[in-house]
């Protein structure tokens, strides 16, 4: 892999964790989650032998159910409270 490209993988990982460390929205923070998917998938990939595609493609599956997963306790936080923010939802 290319050191640019590599660099640009990394910054995107980093950017995608600092969207979900500094988000008050839920939608910003799936943003964020798929932000690093994206990012982490090439560097996994990186060397291309077997085991480097077996390990990305678990990684993914993996991460696309907690997508899944998240975005329905998401869209059933939204069907109780009515409220994307984060903020709202610590204080019942």
């Amino acid at each position: 892999m290319k050191p640019s490209i590599l660099l640009i993988t990394m910054m995107t990982a980093i950017s995608g964790t600092m969207i979900v460390l500094t988000s008050s929205h839920w939608l910003t923070v799936w943003i964020g989650f798929e932000m690093n998917t994206l990012a982490i998938i090439p560097i996994l990939m990186k060397k291309s032998n077997p085991r480097a595609i077996e390990a990305s493609t678990k990684y993914f599956l993996t991460q696309a159910t907690a997508s899944m997963i998240l975005m329905m306790g998401i869209a059933i936080n939204l069907l109780y409270s009515g409220q994307w923010t984060l903020s709202e939802t610590l204080h019942p």
